[in-house]
């Protein structure tokens, strides 16, 4: 009897470490989800850990755009949304947030501080942005900053009109392609704000930059390529 016990309690106990080992994700997971015009992805590390940069549209579309980030999160297992990065105040990357919030627990915003470029409908999306993140963590990022993402290395590289300044580790060569690379005029609107991210996943490499403009973008690539 005690023989069978021991044999049954090994078999109990390989079958949940076999179960564990399953269930532990051992992939970064992106959803690149469509929202006609704007932009919502969705960043599911493998310690479930999870971030989303913008929000989709608001208005009309702002139904259609949660419910189809919301099938992204059912589809990742998610219970909440552990950070929030809002790139920049135009409707259709901050829009949708509002009715997102109504959905789904979000546990952190992040954005790059006072909107540059006010109009009424922003300014209601804004307005009641400011409402969520007044119940829980709100950041506001500069280039530079990392986030704290588990199994992640997050680093902002734009943020409120500024650029990284110092190249990230193994970056800072000239850039042969800046030969004949001009400025263009000065934009003055909410794209030139855009929080950008690099983010590594061991040998895995992505950018997203939100709608950083030519001349933010030429900042960071020349003459020398800072990323």
């Amino acid at each position: 009897m005690c023989k069978r016990m021991v044999f049954l309690l090994a078999v109990v106990l390989c079958t949940t470490a076999a179960l564990a080992q399953t269930k532990t994700p051992k992939t970064l997971d992106i959803y690149v989800v469509d929202v006609e015009g704007g932009n919502a992805v969705l960043f599911v590390a493998p310690s479930g850990e999870s971030v989303l940069i913008d929000a989709g549209n608001g208005g009309a579309a702002a139904v259609r755009d949660a419910d189809r980030i919301m099938g992204a999160v059912r589809e990742a297992g998610l219970k909440q949304i552990d950070h929030v990065i809002i790139t920049h105040y135009h409707g259709d990357h901050v829009g949708g947030l509002p009715e997102l919030a109504s959905r789904i627990p979000i546990k952190e915003f992040i954005d790059h501080g006072a909107n540059v470029q006010p109009a009424p409908a922003v300014d209601t999306i804004l307005q009641q942005y400011s409402e969520l993140y007044a119940k829980t963590k709100h950041t506001v990022v500069k280039s530079g900053d990392k986030i704290p993402v588990a199994g992640l290395d997050w680093r902002i590289v734009s943020a409120a009109g500024e650029v990284l300044k110092t190249p990230l580790p193994g970056a800072g060569r000239p850039n042969p392609s800046c030969v004949n690379v001009k400025a263009q005029d000065v934009d003055k609107t909410e794209n030139a704000q855009s929080v950008g991210s690099v983010i590594n996943f061991g040998k895995f490499r992505v950018v997203h930059m939100g709608d950083l403009t030519w001349n933010k973008e030429g900042e960071l690539m020349c003459p020398n390529n800072r990323l």
